[in-house]
């Protein structure tokens, strides 16, 4: 079972790597491509994010942003070959990061569903 302890990561690492490749099209064609003459403005933004797809899309593009990043974080620290117990709190450290980060943005996100 040893042999499968990375595998999660570096599965994780490319799965949210395709989903983030999808998530960031759709971002950037509704930002780029849907009204070309208008520029991004806040107003424009906050319209946008009373739709809830739009939400979703972008707490989804927030959570795999995160995960991402911390887990290729993660993974270069644990290239310098760390002990097990260095690295238990690395990840513990980290997942604690990434669940506050997100909350945080899920909560400047919600704000808009209230404009």
């Amino acid at each position: 079972m040893n042999g499968m302890k990375g595998v999660w990561a570096w599965l994780g690492q490319r799965v949210s790597g395709v989903v983030l490749v999808f998530l960031l099209g759709i971002h950037l064609w509704v930002l780029h491509f849907v009204d070309p003459g208008a520029g991004v403005v806040f107003q424009g933004v906050a319209i946008r994010l009373r739709s809830v797809f739009f939400i979703v899309v972008d707490l989804a593009l927030l959570a795999f942003s995160l995960y991402h990043g911390l887990n290729g974080l993660r993974t270069v620290i644990l290239d310098y070959s760390i002990s097990e117990k260095a690295a238990r709190k690395l990840t513990w450290v980290l997942t604690a990061v990434g669940v506050a980060a997100f909350v945080y943005g899920a909560l400047g996100l919600m704000a808009f569903l209230s404009v």
